[in-house]
């Protein structure tokens, strides 16, 4: 099971301006969800729980005035509970758009970053604003909007309808042959150049947080709750999943963004085509570690 490091784990300063800032699109552009560090297997379509009380639109965005997100959207069934919170299906009541719906408990995680025209806004708020600015990347999943609550922030998310995460995706229907694996690294890549582009780092990368439509094989990065500013100097301290962390994190108590990513998309690729890790033990790999494939693999997927 893989092994997970919240937000609280974070030592670099995040109150900073965040020059350029477009405002994200629109709802009525936006198409449906995001969860978080959710069950693995599941679908994006499930039975119901209730969810946490309701509170009223972050008055930092501009929306219709005294409306609470239980007036906005019905929610549906429990989609994922992760560490920092959970995630609901629902459905926007003026015109049936799926939506996903997460709550993100303010006493797990208190880290905000100061947008322009804005004030300070919940990081994975302020991430995702950044990352959804005009022109938005069709591989990055929607904010919708936000609502500020006394003990939890609710994020409304695109849900794609039909899709699943990648990782039960494969495990339910096999490892991905070559040529659906280019074609998510394609999207995977096109989606982390386009963070790189608004200067965030998604720092998360994983089978887990990556929609796949089930339908036209689309893919969408999600999550941005271990997300931070990128930098050129070293982060020295860990956010995300270990058995995706770089070599590096575990030799010498830092990395830096690009290295650390580029490690993360390749695990997820050999992951995806071979049904497991590359590595037992990620934090004992060397330059002299051996990488092994499975005989069925092809050279060119080497």
């Amino acid at each position: 099971m893989a092994s997970q490091v919240g937000t609280h784990g974070w030592t670099q300063p995040l109150s900073q301006e965040l020059p350029g800032y477009l405002a994200p699109l629109p709802s009525e552009l936006a198409s449906s969800v995001s969860t978080d560090q959710t069950d693995r297997k599941r679908k994006w379509q499930s039975s119901s729980q209730q969810a946490p009380d309701d509170g009223h639109p972050s008055t930092l965005y501009k929306r219709p005035a005294k409306r609470s997100c239980t007036e906005a959207y019905a929610k549906g069934p429990l989609l994922g509970k992760g560490g920092f919170g959970s995630v609901y299906a629902g459905t926007r009541r003026s015109d049936g758009l799926p939506v996903a719906i997460k709550y993100v408990s303010k006493g797990r995680t208190n880290k905000r970053l100061k947008v322009e025209g804005q004030g300070l806004l919940p990081l994975e708020v302020a991430l995702m604003t950044r990352v959804n600015s005009a022109p938005a990347c069709p591989n990055v999943l929607q904010l919708v909007e936000w609502f500020d609550c006394p003990t939890d922030y609710i994020m409304i998310l695109e849900r794609p309808v039909p899709c699943q995460d990648l990782q039960s995706f494969y495990e339910e229907n096999g490892c991905l042959d070559e040529s659906l694996a280019k074609k998510v690294l394609v999207q995977l890549i096109t989606a982390l150049k386009h963070c790189e582009s608004r200067g965030v780092l998604h720092r998360d990368v994983k089978p887990q947080n990556l929609l796949i439509s089930t339908a036209s094989h689309d893919i969408k990065l999600l999550d941005f709750g271990c997300g931070d500013l990128l930098k050129d100097s070293a982060y020295t301290s860990f956010s995300g999943t270990y058995e995706y962390a770089p070599p590096e994190w575990f030799l010498q108590h830092h990395y830096h963004a690009g290295p650390a990513t580029v490690w993360s998309v390749g695990v997820t690729l050999y992951e995806i085509l071979c049904g497991f890790l590359p590595f037992r033990a990620t934090w004992r790999v060397t330059s002299n570690s051996r990488l092994h494939f499975p005989r069925e693999l092809s050279t060119g997927k080497r």
